[in-house]
């Protein structure tokens, strides 16, 4: 017996690839919110890119956002490893509030 090779998407190369946390998050605000969109994505084997270039967008953006975040408020000059570790995740969830915000939350 033969089995047919399907695709969801258009390029294979998105198929393979793993959904990232942020990818799968626009995936359910997509879900709850425009599920007519969703389902177009879907149909028109675009929804893996899609998920895809959310994801990469977000992870650039919280990159470049976190850079920001520690010029505008720079790393406490302590030897507390813990008082820098509480400084880094603060400035991480403001990017991350940010991204919600500007990539995750939008229609595309």
């Amino acid at each position: 017996m033969q089995y047919p090779n399907l695709q969801i998407s258009a390029d294979e190369k998105f198929d393979k690839k793993e959904t990232g946390r942020f990818g799968s998050q626009w995936k359910e605000y997509m879900k709850e919110k425009h599920p007519q969109r969703l389902s177009e994505l879907i149909a028109t084997g675009m929804i893996n890119e899609m998920i895809c270039k959310v994801d990469e967008e977000a992870e650039q953006k919280k990159e470049a956002l976190i850079q920001q975040l520690l010029n505008l408020q720079p790393m406490p000059e302590t030897e507390d490893t813990l008082a820098r570790a509480g400084h880094m995740e603060l400035i991480t969830r403001q990017a991350e509030e940010i991204i919600l915000e500007e990539v995750i939350y939008q229609v595309r």
